[in-house]
């Protein structure tokens, strides 16, 4: 027998228990719909939590982009001023930061579209606890309706009831084993500080250099130019 078989048997079995041992079946259509609100609550927690990573992300992003812009600025000062020495750190230092923002904007977009899917699921979450919510009452209208009648027919079994119970109880373990799967997804992400900024000036590799060397020189081409035309 699978696992969900598994589940759905004990989840009948407690459900029978449980309505034979209380007088009403409304208190548990009551403790379902409870139930639902718990999770719809969780989840909240955790897009709310989803939606702050999301910021994080694009918040490093940014300003991995802003630094780079930055450092070549400097780079280009150094130039003119005729530091190639001071150039060449400032060129690093913009290496550095590209790497950066390649980094980030990619866990930035993973996060807005996990943050997305959350979103998504919790509005389908909410959609089925309005449903709930309204089926609860016309099952409180039947579950009295079959009260009636057993007072008058002792012995007779409302089996209605019992098959309905038992479709809620189910949906409940189906929505924690949901919320369950989106916290593990959320945990997968990186928090803040799991990426160090790189030392700029701590890559000596003669790769670095030769970028380096070509940014530098195309730097000073540009500025060549510049000066060219005034």
């Amino acid at each position: 027998m699978g696992i969900l078989g598994r589940v759905k048997d004990m989840t009948k079995a407690t459900l029978n228990e449980v309505l034979d041992k209380i007088e009403d079946p409304v208190i548990m259509l009551n403790q379902y719909v409870r139930d639902m609100e718990g999770e719809v609550q969780a989840a909240e927690v955790t897009v709310a939590r989803q939606m702050t990573h999301e910021q994080q992300m694009k918040n490093r992003y940014e300003s991995a982009v802003q630094n780079a812009v930055e450092a070549e600025a400097r780079a280009e000062q150094a130039v003119i001023v005729g530091d190639e020495d001071a150039a060449r750190k400032y060129l690093e230092e913009k290496l550095a930061y590209d790497q950066q923002t390649e980094q980030f904007y990619g866990l930035y977009e993973q996060s807005k579209a996990q943050a997305e899917q959350l979103r998504v699921e919790l509005e389908q979450m909410k959609g089925e606890l309005q449903a709930l919510r309204a089926k609860r009452t016309d099952l409180a209208s039947r579950a009295q309706a079959a009260k009636a009648k057993q007072q008058l027919a002792q012995g007779t079994v409302n089996h209605t009831i019992e098959g309905g119970g038992a479709v809620r109880g189910f949906s409940r373990m189906e929505e924690k084993i949901m919320q369950l799967e989106a916290e593990a997804e959320v945990s997968r992400f990186p928090g803040p500080g799991a990426f160090a900024p790189a030392s700029p000036a701590a890559s000596r590799d003669p790769l670095k250099q030769a970028q380096v060397n070509e940014q530098l020189e195309a730097l000073k081409q540009r500025l060549g130019a510049a000066r060219e035309e005034k």
